[in-house]
């Protein structure tokens, strides 16, 4: 049986989770290009969500997204676990 697809509402939410949180994010540019960052999900407002950089090479500090570039698979963020040594 297929899954039933995410609808906009459910991405959103799924993001209001994640602030505050770190990802792992894959940004599709378009012709075979992938961008691969590791961010903080800042912001979640009505239409975009904002993730500030913590590593990459770009100049860019900060990204924002519409939930539709996640519902259309150009942006996959997955939630990063920390590992605490002790």
């Amino acid at each position: 049986m297929k899954k039933a697809p995410l609808t906009l509402a459910d991405i959103k939410n799924k993001i209001d989770e994640l602030v505050g949180r770190e990802v792992a994010m894959q940004v599709c540019r378009g012709r075979k290009q992938v961008k691969n960052y590791t961010g903080v999900v800042e912001n979640a407002f009505k239409s975009v969500f904002v993730v500030r950089l913590t590593s990459g090479s770009d100049v860019v500090s900060q990204l924002s997204y519409s939930y539709s570039d996640v519902l259309c698979g150009e942006v996959v963020l997955v939630p990063r676990q920390h590992i605490e040594v002790n």
